[in-house]
């Protein structure tokens, strides 16, 4: 167990996030110095170590203790109330002391956020040389040099494509649909999804609510330009025949898709991919789908819960051929598992193999929703110890590919302190995925679990509104969720 101790909670989520990064899975109790006082000395032997931050205001102290003994101190200057000069000197100072004190580094150093290219991107918008960016990467973050390329080139590639697609803000809107129900619960999914034979019978109501917000977003967005749909989940292909033809007729029937710039469906599971399945897809103008084999090995299938084995992704895959998807994505995992780095090679070699027009590669995330989470005692000790070698396998193989890297994100609890990247041939990117990034114009979402995000260049900050994820209560409260969407894009539409 770890005991962050800290005088102010302005840096709370900075310092945990420093802490779970070198400390995975291990249990993080926050206290204040007054109760650490009250307590006595005792209280340390029933923690790993003590991370204390005490914050002045001129220079803020840090240290880290072993069992009552201070091991490292440093002290950090400035006013800790200058939030944006101050939280970076913060955490470097924090990931530096934790360096030495475990004999570790990590990859991406003192960043823990989700977006590691928006450094980048800024200094590409400044006309910083590429020397430059790297270095600051290097030197203000503590990043490898490996890392920092890697930012740089997603960066790059962003910005092309934003440009060529000429994405405005005011004009144009992406569309996000959530298929909440899953063939099965995998485990390592966090995400808000529902077994489907379980569900099947709420299905139909599901779907009449989700029709009516598809009706009030067309509404709202009346004026302006759709440019990507992407249905995700859950896996929407867990949806009977009959069902996923109703569901794709209602998905767009309301919307002007004149100006649809891509429009994908997470197909997801091999074993919920037919013949009929991808036909809907083709007829109803899907031109981007997704067929995930998460890895190829059949025993790691098993443990991760997929009623699925390598055969029928292959299968799966070349029936999308035949079907003339001319732009599949995969997707697979890095450090599952049971997995070693032989494992993965094998999942490349058969996706070279397969030769798909895009690949995205994730690296395992073990956050609390997972049922992973509650057998992490089981499968601690198989987890994490190849992922960045995996990662660079990965990145060797999308090259061999003749791909490039498109999009980036990270997670807490991502194993090696690593990312997840979305790789693909040129012109095969998917414009969703750099959009959800990049926050470059709205994102409306719909269904059980899905978030809108509404951008305001006006104020520079990103409303977010969040449907619940419970299939029972979308069905009943759709109409508190409309209502709540209509105030909040009121006021935000008024400061655009």
């Amino acid at each position: 167990m770890i005991l962050l101790v800290q005088s102010n909670e302005l840096y709370n989520n900075d310092l945990r996030a420093m802490l779970m990064a070198f400390y995975p899975g291990e249990k993080l109790t926050v206290m204040k110095p007054v109760d650490v006082a009250n307590v006595g000395k005792e209280l340390h032997n029933e923690f790993t170590l003590c991370f204390t931050a005490l914050y002045d205001e001129k220079r803020t102290l840090l240290k880290i203790e072993e069992k009552a003994e201070v091991k490292f101190y440093a002290y950090v200057s400035g006013p800790y109330e200058d939030r944006k000069v101050f939280r970076n000197r913060l955490k470097l100072a924090a990931y530096q002391m934790l360096s030495e004190f475990t004999g570790r580094t990590l990859p991406w150093g003192s960043l823990t956020g989700v977006r590691p290219t928006k450094i980048a991107i800024h200094g590409i918008k400044e006309g910083e040389s590429d020397e430059d960016i790297i270095t600051e990467y290097e030197r203000r973050y503590a990043a490898t040099t490996e890392k920092a390329e890697l930012a740089l080139k997603v960066a790059k590639r962003e910005t092309a494509i934003f440009e060529e697609e000429d994405i405005d803000v005011n004009r144009d809107y992406a569309l996000y649909i959530h298929i909440p129900f899953c063939p099965s619960r995998c485990l390592y999914c966090s995400f808000a999804s529902f077994p489907i034979q379980q569900y099947k019978y709420k299905v139909p109501e599901y779907l009449a609510a989700l029709t009516k917000e598809l009706q009030f977003i067309s509404y709202v967005n009346r004026d302006r330009r759709l440019v990507s749909i992407y249905v995700g989940g859950g896996t929407p292909t867990a949806l009977g025949e009959l069902s996923f033809d109703n569901f794709l007729t209602e998905a767009v029937r309301y919307f002007d898709t004149s100006h649809l710039k891509e429009y994908t469906v997470e197909a997801g599971r091999p074993d919920s991919i037919t013949e009929r399945k991808l036909e809907i897809m083709k007829a109803h103008g899907v031109t981007r789908i997704s067929i995930n084999p998460q890895t190829m090995n059949d025993s790691t299938l098993k443990v991760i819960g997929r009623a699925h084995t390598a055969d029928d992704f292959e299968r799966a895959f070349r029936l999308a051929k035949e079907y003339k998807f001319d732009n599949i994505n995969t997707d697979i995992i890095a450090g599952l598992p049971m997995e070693k780095l032989k494992d993965m090679e094998n999942t490349l070699d058969v996706l070279r193999r397969m030769r798909p027009e895009s690949l995205t590669v994730h690296s395992l995330a073990i956050k609390r929703a997972a049922h992973l989470s509650e057998e992490l005692t089981t499968y601690q000790e198989y987890i994490n110890h190849d992922a960045k070698e995996m990662q660079a396998l990965a990145a060797k193989y999308a090259t061999y590919m003749g791909m490039k890297p498109y999009y980036m994100y990270r997670q807490k609890n991502i194993a090696g302190n690593l990312e997840n990247v979305g790789y693909s041939k040129p012109g095969r990117e998917c414009l969703y995925n750099m959009l959800i990034m990049e926050e470059k114009t709205d994102i409306f979402g719909a269904g059980a679990g899905a978030s809108t995000k509404l951008v305001n260049p006006g104020k520079g900050n990103v409303e977010r509104i969040a449907n619940s994820k419970s299939v029972d209560d979308y069905i009943v409260r759709i109409e508190d969720m409309l209502d709540k969407k209509r105030d909040v894009i009121g006021n935000t539409r008024i400061n655009k």
